[in-house]
């Protein structure tokens, strides 16, 4: 259970321990014992796990079963722009329920090369944000930025941003194309 919650900031569903071999007993047992704590219906945690800043967004992410943070909230976290998004923005490949109002969840598939893992959850790459929000409904304006700031700190560079708009949306392309003129 333990390797399974390392990367997930102690989080983990009792799907996820039964389907390690956790019984329902040997779960409340682990429950009575102290060794895990419920967090909320069919979600728990490993006790005592250290409290982080972060640890909200995993636990959400865990609960959406495995959802990436993406779009606004990606740019925030890596600190690019000033988007301070209203909600969690998560991308999932299958449908997810969710039981708050305050997450936005987008459908994709995403590969590998689209996420990062930050030890606690995965987060899409500066490229696939990028790319989700130029796609998405954020300002040219904002995008100009977000780019900007990704140049900057050396998270993206030129060839990668006019690579990675290859086989996108002429949407994608023309307003990337804008952020980097801008930029330059």
């Amino acid at each position: 259970m333990f390797e399974c919650a390392l990367e997930q900031a102690g989080y983990f569903t009792a799907g996820q321990a039964r389907t390690l071999g956790f019984s329902p007993g040997e779960i409340g047992s682990a429950l009575g014992g102290g060794a895990w704590e419920r967090v909320d219906r069919d979600l728990f945690r490993l006790s005592p796990w250290p409290h982080t800043d972060l640890e909200d967004v995993a636990r959400r992410c865990v609960q959406l079963q495995g959802a990436v943070v993406s779009h606004q909230s990606a740019a925030e976290l890596y600190g690019l722009g000033h988007l301070h998004p209203q909600f969690l923005h998560v991308t999932a490949g299958a449908p997810v329920h969710v039981r708050t109002d305050r997450v936005a969840v987008h459908r994709a598939d995403l590969g590998p090369a689209d996420c990062e893992h930050t030890g606690a959850f995965l987060i899409t790459t500066p490229l696939r944000t990028v790319l989700d929000l130029a796609e998405g409904g954020v300002s040219q304006w904002v995008l100009d930025e977000v780019v900007g700031d990704a140049m900057a700190i050396g998270r993206l560079d030129r060839a990668t941003l006019e690579a990675g708009t290859a086989g996108q949306s002429v949407r994608v392309e023309r307003r990337v194309g804008r952020a980097l003129a801008a930029w330059a």
